[in-house]
Parts: C-alpha cells; structure tokens; sequence
C-alpha cells in the first residue's frame, strides 16, 4: 500500500498486518508502528499472532510497517544534520508525516483505537528516542531497540533531560541491547539505562533487556518478544480461575485489562467458547452462558458460539432456547451436528 505525503513529498509504502479475527469482529485494535518494516514486518506480524492468539499474552494488533530506504532513513530517523550523516536532519518532518498523515489514514481505512506502539532498531531506534522526547503522547509505548545514539549525542542529553524533569510521562519505554555488537552502541546505551533507573518518573513504566549473546540483528526478535510481554504483564487470564470455575474472576480479569490499558479486550471467540464447555462439564450452565454472551458482543457471526449457546440451554433442559440458537447457528453456518440437534429436538 501506499500513500501520497505532501509533508515529504513522495509517495511511501506501508504494509498492513490484519488480525486473523479482524473481518468477523465488531471491536477496534490496537496498531503496532513498526519502522524499517521491510525488515521486521514478518517477524513481528507473525509474533503478534502467536502471542495474542495462541499463548494469550497480549491483544490481538493491526501492525503497520512503514518501508524505507537506505537514504531515507538517514533523512528521516536524525533530528540533526551532522558529518557523519550528511543527509540528515529530516526526523521532525518524519514526525509530523507520521502524526498528519499515516496515522490518521490508517485511523480511516481499519477499525483502530487510541491504542499505538512504535518500534525502531538501530538508527530507527534513535528516531524512536526523539519521538519519545518531542511527542510523548503520540504513541502509548516506545520500544528502542540497539538504538544507535552514538552517531548524535543530543538524543542521549536531550532523553536524560526529559526524564529528569518530567514527572507526568505516562508512555511506556523499552530499551533493548545486545552483547555482541562495538562499544560505540553499548557504552551510550547502558549509560542511559543507568540514568533511567536512577530518575525516571514513578508514572514512566519502563523496562531493559541486555541480550549478552546476540549480535544487532540477532537480537530484533528476543526485544519485540520482551517488550510486548512486559508492555502486557499479567495479560493472560490465569489457569487457576478456569480450574476453580471462577467465572467472576475471569470477567474481573477482562475489565481491569479494560481499564489499565483504556482499550477493550475481546478474547477470541473459540476460546471463550472452550472455557463455556468446561463451565458445561461441571453443571455451571448459567456462568457458561455469561462467558457465551461476550462473543455476541464481540463477533460479527458468531455461528460457534451460537452452536454452544444451544448445547448449553440443552443440558440445562431448556429445549426451546437451545433451539433457537441451534437454528440461529444454523442460519449462519452448518457447524458440526447442529442439523441433527434440530431434527432430534423438534422430532421429541
């Protein structure tokens, strides 16, 4: 995809990660700003999936990868034009390319909501420390990863600085290095890690990984992973409240979710449908079909939930209610048995 930038007069390329659920769905997402994405679009895209979908440690994402070129990111991930990268200088107009004009037409094209995390590695990761600094609130959460803040000493003063005299940041902040790589890149770095403990605000939540052994590139992968897991703690609704048939506690789980990150969380549909049947295998038929319910709200044909609905209301003995959703099921999809339950219903 791409879109016309009157702020820097080019047309520039973006790729679009939809979630799997994404067409069947009613709510709005969250949207993960990756910059270089032709690098890291794959990995985190695939990433997103595996842990949002499966492992259930994070919400399902848009990812947008914003594509760039050698001499474009010397232009547009430097706020200064230096020596040693004569053809920088241009991240303030990336900025404001990325405030006026990507961001709102992603906003219009998918379901979004205020919800926003940007990644940067390397020279990237210097624009993402600018960004942190100059536009705090543009994005939720900053992920640097290697940043290479040698290359400008002012990123480093002017992070310090903003750390040290602001007391309101409520963006998140992840700092990533790797081992293996010149001092040049690990010096500064640690450097600011050391400041950040030492002065950060009570209300910047913040994190630091050191990968001893990964080299820069290597190292992509293990940072997106940490970040999201420590941008998200706690996320995953803990096994013991589906072991002890707390169906209070998982709702709880969901709105305090709800409520840290101000966005609204929607468990996958089969998910939900899987704890409903177990609440099923225990007689706990009405929580069953409390649990039920959120996916009627969240999904556009929900003919599973449908399904489960009626087996629920059918164990529970009321044949009318089961038959009303079997049919309503039915209406949307052919799913499993569900014309035998009609049949075996109205033929009773």
């Amino acid at each position: 995809m791409f879109i016309k930038s009157g702020i820097l007069n080019e047309n520039r390329e973006y790729w679009v990660y939809l979630p799997t659920d994404y067409d069947n769905s009613k709510y709005d997402y969250p949207v993960f700003y990756l910059l270089d994405g032709q690098e890291h679009f794959h990995q985190v895209s695939g990433l997103v999936n595996h842990m949002s979908r499966l492992v259930q440690r994070m919400p399902r994402m848009i990812v947008v990868g914003i594509i760039s070129t050698e001499s474009d990111r010397l232009r547009d991930y430097t706020p200064n034009n230096m020596k040693i990268l004569p053809n920088g200088g241009g991240a303030d107009k990336f900025i404001q390319f990325l405030q006026k004009e990507l961001i709102p037409n992603i906003n219009n094209q998918f379901r979004t909501n205020d919800y926003k995390v940007l990644f940067g590695h390397s020279l990237a990761g210097v624009c993402v420390n600018h960004i942190f600094t100059t536009q705090t609130n543009l994005f939720n959460a900053y992920f640097a990863a290697d940043p290479a803040n040698f290359v400008d000493s002012t990123i480093s003063k002017n992070l310090e600085h903003f750390i040290a005299t602001q007391d309101t940041i409520q963006s998140g902040y992840f700092l990533s290095v790797s081992g293996d790589v010149d001092s040049s890149t690990i010096v500064p770095n640690f450097k600011l890690y050391e400041f950040i403990k030492s002065n950060h605000s009570d209300k910047l939540y913040w994190d630091f990984k050191f990968y001893q052994n990964e080299d820069h590139i290597s190292m992509t992968l293990k940072a997106i992973y940490d970040g999201l897991e420590s941008l998200f703690p706690n996320y995953k609704i803990p096994t013991s409240y589906l072991l002890s048939f707390e169906k209070g506690e998982i709702i709880n789980h969901i709105e305090k979710i709800n409520n840290r990150y101000k966005i609204h969380i929607a468990l996958p549909e089969q998910l939900i449908n899987e704890y409903a049947m177990f609440f099923c295998s225990k007689q706990k038929y009405d929580d069953a079909l409390e649990l039920l319910k959120l996916n009627l709200t969240n999904y556009k044909n929900p003919y599973e939930t449908y399904y489960f609905i009626g087996d629920a209301y059918l164990m529970k003995g009321e044949k009318d209610k089961a038959l009303l959703n079997f049919e309503k099921s039915l209406e949307i999809k052919e799913f499993w048995d569900v014309k035998e339950k009609i049949k075996r219903i109205k033929n009773e």
